[in-house]
């Protein structure tokens, strides 16, 4: 790994947040159009497998708190987009499955996405675009990796704070 100047990590850094406002923008966009929330659209994108997933599941691919995961599911209940089940096994496991309206929305969804995506990529010179794809890779992959990183930091700094509260 190269070492990074602070002027360029500088301007990738401001690069980057105006990426994610602007793509946050356009998920809210497509979210709204579509007659739901971002958090909503994301949680039926996440309810889009083979078979009901775990509430914990829900909450991981949200990247959000079991309550809030609750809530949002609770609402697509409450709208008749996503259904609850449990396990017969362990009725404390409760699963969430998207109904068909639900199943519908998530088609809509993508079809929205794919859209905006090909209107995104649309906008780049066609000989330029294996370029971007390459270079989305390579941030994608060192985005991951940071986060992991920093996750692994963080989680040893607080195991290093309780031990000494402790003491």
């Amino acid at each position: 790994m190269r070492a990074t100047t602070l002027g360029e990590a500088k301007v990738g850094g401001a690069l980057l947040l105006r990426l994610v406002r602007s793509l946050g923008i356009v998920e809210n966009s497509e979210m709204r159009c579509c007659g739901v929330t971002t958090g909503q659209g994301l949680a039926l994108l996440a309810l889009k497998t083979a078979e009901p997933l775990a509430m914990r599941h829900v909450t991981e691919a949200l990247g959000v708190s079991a309550g809030t995961a609750t809530r949002v599911i609770d609402n697509l209940v409450r709208d008749g987009l996503a259904e609850r089940t449990t396990n017969p096994a362990d009725r404390r496991n409760v699963c969430v499955r998207p109904t068909v309206r639900g199943e519908e929305k998530v088609k809509e969804l993508e079809e929205c996405y794919q859209r905006s995506w090909n209107s995104v990529f649309g906008a780049i010179p066609k000989k330029r675009l294996p370029e971007v794809i390459s270079t989305l890779e390579l941030l994608v992959d060192a985005v991951e990796m940071t986060r992991e990183k920093c996750c692994a930091t963080n989680q040893t700094a607080r195991a290093q704070a309780t031990e000494g509260v402790r003491a």
